[in-house]
This record gives C-alpha cells, structure tokens and sequence, in this order.
C-alpha cells in the first residue's frame, strides 16, 4: 500500500515537472505578430521629381484674379492675380504679366485678360498684374514699395527714402520668377506706355510684349513725323526721356542706346491701337507739348509711330513687329483684348 502510494506521488510529481517547464517555455518566447512586416521600402532619391516639388508648393490656379503679395528688395509688393508668383503650379503653361494704367487697377485689368482666354487656356495661364501704388493709395513707406505719379511708367525709382528700384526692374524680378515658363508682357493705356519703354530696356526676351492704347512712344531720333517746326521749336523737352532718348533715366542709362535700340528691334511687338481711341480731349490722354508733336490723340500717335519705326530700324522692323487695329473700340481694355486678334496675341 505504501508502495503505491509511492508510486502515485512520483506520478504526480512526474506530471507537475512537465507541466511547469511548458508554461516557463511558453512565458519566455518573444509575442510574434500574425501580422506579415511591410515589403521593404526603396531610400528617397532627392533629386527625384525635383520640378514637381518645385511647381507643385503652390497652390493650384484660382478662376479669378485676387490681391497676393510677395517682397521685392526687402519690401511689400503687391500685385493681382490667379496664382502666386513664387510658386507656379506644374499646371501653367504661360505668363501674361499685364501693367494698368494710371488708374492704377490691377486686378480690373487683370480679370479683362483673363475674360479674354477660353476655359482651357485661363485653366493654364497665370495672369500677374503688377500694381505700382502712389503715396496717396495710403501704403506705408516703411514697409511697402510706392511710386511717384507717371513715374512707375517711364520706369523711374520708388520714391521710398531708403530703397530705391525701378519699376521696371521690379518686372524683371517678376519674369526672373517665373522662369523658364513662356510669358507675354502687355500694357494697356499707361501700361501701355510702360511696355512701350521696358520692351527697349529690358534684358529678358518674353514671346512678345504687347503695347496698348499708350498715350505716347519712345522715339528714337529728334524727328517727329506730322509735327510742325512751330512745334518742335515752342517744345524744347519734347526729346526727353520718355518722349525721345535725351536723359534717360538710371534704368535706361544703364542700358545705354545703342543696346536699347537693338533689343527693340530684335523683341516681337504687337501695338494694338482702338480706331475709336481718337478723343483729342480725353482727360486720362498725356497732353504735354512733348506728347502733341506725335499727334493729336492716341489713335493717330500709334498710326504715325508705326509709319515712323522702319525710318529707324528698316522695311524689316514690320516683320517682327505688327500692328492690330481694333474697329470700333475705344479707351476700353476690354474691348480691346476680345478682339481676336488681341486674343491670339495674349494667349498663342
């Protein structure tokens, strides 16, 4: 009886050892996941979609034109628009860098360019309307880039007392931007003028410049074709800069004439020019005695300006340049751009 007692007591000790060594295995196992590790993922290549990290750190085209802001040497600069200038989106195909006149309304020049371009082309166009504010628009001389009335047009400097910069340099920073996209740069009224002038200044090569509607043109010799010499005698500044050559400005004297004359030559021009913009007493029209020896309004200052520029540059100055009149249509930058014409121009 002992005996077996025995017996069973060693069963059962037999059965405890093995039932303790299962459970102490079973504890000191490391937990394993049913779940299978993740494939294995390829290092990032830095310089991978490099333009794509670049296009796309903007956001993408607006459907309308709006106040944005950026800093041009180290100060506030406005401008009007449907995409940022500092980051383009992958999804633009081109420029229209568009100066208003001197009413100063940027984003109202901004929309009739825009309205001018169909679904497909306003979808992958980026509209900039550079706005160049006067002391009197309220912006702070501290912070913010102004100009002095018709001077942001000739290209003049800021008025700011401790930063100076060409309007037309600002647009060269502009077109720097957004580089290596293709970009039109057009004008309408004193934009007009603008253009008219910076297309001869500027080092940068846009597919074509497009001057509108300007109230006056820079000439390149004294003569003024269709001017008495009444009125060449009565106006002795009538060949000043903005008119003519005689002292030029810090933008332009830099350039110099001769490089100026030979980038004008060289740049594609269109001159779109309202048959009904002939009002000779139209109050935003430049009356100066300098402006009146190149015709009594605006319609005839484009059409004696073009018969004028092949005395300078030759029969083959027509080849790149062109003119468009649009009938029937007068100081009106809306009319203007939905003329076909004015359409291919902007958007082809």
């Amino acid at each position: 009886m002992r005996a077996k007692r025995r017996w069973v007591e060693h069963v059962l000790l037999v059965a405890l050892l093995v039932i303790t060594g299962i459970g102490f295995s079973r504890s000191s196992k490391p937990a394993v996941s049913a779940v299978p590790a993740p494939p294995p993922v390829a290092a990032e290549n830095p310089l991978q979609n490099v333009d794509d990290t670049l296009g796309r750190r903007g956001e993408p085209l607006a459907t309308s034109a709006g106040w944005r802001e950026t800093q041009v040497a180290g100060r506030i600069f406005k401008y009007c628009g449907n995409g940022s200038i500092d980051a383009p989106p992958t999804d633009v195909h081109r420029v229209i860098v568009i100066v208003h006149g001197n009413d100063r309304q940027a984003c109202s020049l901004a929309s009739s360019v825009l309205a001018a371009g169909t679904e497909q082309e306003r979808a992958t166009t980026l509209v900039v309307a550079p706005w160049f504010p006067l002391r009197e628009d309220r912006v702070n001389p501290n912070t913010q880039l102004f100009w002095s009335f018709q001077s942001w047009s000739r290209g003049d400097d800021s008025a700011n007392d401790d930063v100076r910069i060409s309007s037309y340099a600002v647009v060269d920073e502009i077109l720097e931007r957004v580089r290596p996209l293709p970009t039109v740069v057009a004008g309408f009224s004193g934009g007009g003028q603008f253009v008219a002038r910076y297309s001869a200044g500027t080092g940068h090569t846009p597919v074509r410049f497009i001057i509108t509607n300007p109230s006056t043109y820079l000439y390149w010799t004294p003569e003024r074709p269709g001017a008495t010499r009444k009125q060449l005698a009565n106006c002795p500044t009538y060949n000043d800069y903005r008119y003519g050559l005689n002292k030029l400005n810090g933008y332009m004297g830099a350039v110099g004439e001769e490089t100026m004359k030979n980038r004008f030559a060289q740049h594609r021009v269109v001159y779109l020019l309202g048959d009904a913009d002939n009002d000779p007493k139209s109050q935003s029209m430049d009356n100066s005695c300098a402006a009146r020896t190149q015709g009594a309004n605006r319609f005839e200052r484009g059409e004696r300006y073009w018969a004028y520029l092949p005395s300078v540059f030759g029969p083959e100055i027509h080849e790149r340049h062109t003119k468009v009149v649009v009938p029937k249509v007068g100081h009106n930058a809306w009319g203007m751009f939905q003329h076909p014409d004015a359409r291919a121009a902007l958007f082809r």
